[in-house]
């Protein structure tokens, strides 16, 4: 005798797996978003983009479940709905990997903030000036949004990169160069890092991760905002400096062994405060 059928609300909760493909109605009684909601969404966004059957109903994959998922985390957590639903995308985007996604799912403690340019300006080079001054051989990694960036920082990455153990930067090279300096790791044309800002200094004696991604604008005139992961936290650390060489071996860069070890990382807290100091100098100036 075949089973009752059930509508999605009846028949299934919202921790039960979720089938290959889901109607409207399913992915509703699942991620807790209303149908309403979720064609609004799709009529601004263009997000989440169903299959259509030859009736031509709506049908979704179980990774929109995911992303819908992290919608609604990203606005619980204050996130505006375009940045949420962009965040979203960045995440769930398989085999193009987002460090500051990365960040937030395996560090949800730390919570982002929102900074204009000139403080992330003034923050980068805050942190590589604290590299300069006290790190003793550090593990560095950075990702530019595009080359013109790369080449406005190269004198000063090549001057970190001089006192490092290994310096690496990500951005649309034309073609990666293990050799340069600092290591030069080209990414995908389509790659969500390209639309990311992070700073990685991994050592014994400074390490810090600076992770930001920018949030499409609304207009022409809008001011350029990031959503900015701060830690110096050594597991956070850690992490980004793994997500780095991982993202550079997947992308066929074998970068040489750091000298320092990053797994016995140390938190000092003078560092901290060393780095709000000199950040508080390029704020003011």
């Amino acid at each position: 005798m075949a089973p009752p059928h059930l509508t999605p609300a009846e028949g299934r909760s919202s921790h039960d797996p979720a089938p290959a493909l889901l109607s409207i109605g399913e992915l509703a009684a699942l991620s807790g978003v209303g149908a309403t909601t979720l064609r609004s969404w799709e009529q601004r966004f263009g997000f989440p983009t169903p299959v259509r059957t030859s009736g031509g109903q709506r049908r979704y994959h179980a990774a929109d479940l995911d992303r819908v998922r992290r919608v609604v985390e990203a606005r619980e957590r204050g996130l505006r709905l375009g940045a949420a639903v962009e965040l979203a995308e960045l995440a769930g985007q398989e085999g193009q990997q987002s460090l500051y996604a990365d960040l937030r799912a395996s560090h949800p403690h730390v919570q982002p903030i929102t900074l204009g340019i000139k403080v992330m300006k003034a923050l980068t080079w805050s942190i590589e000036d604290e590299c300069l001054a006290h790190a003793s051989r550090p593990q560095l990694f950075g990702c530019f949004q595009d080359e013109r960036s790369f080449r406005l920082a190269g004198r000063r990455w090549r001057e970190l990169s001089r006192s490092a153990s290994s310096a690496t930067a990500f951005s649309s090279f034309d073609r990666s160069d293990p050799a340069a300096t600092p290591a030069r790791v080209a990414l995908p044309r389509d790659s969500p890092m390209l639309n990311e800002w992070f700073l990685v200094c991994a050592d014994r004696q400074m390490s810090v991760v600076l992770s930001a991604w920018e949030p499409p604008r609304t207009g022409a005139d809008d001011a350029r905002r990031f959503e900015v992961l701060l830690s110096l936290e050594p597991d956070v650390v850690r992490d980004a400096a793994r997500f780095c060489s991982d993202t550079a071996q997947r992308l066929g860069v074998r970068l040489p062994a750091p000298g320092a070890d990053v797994s016995g990382l140390d938190e000092d807290p003078r560092r901290s405060a060393s780095l709000l100091r000199r950040f508080a100098t390029y704020a003011d100036s």
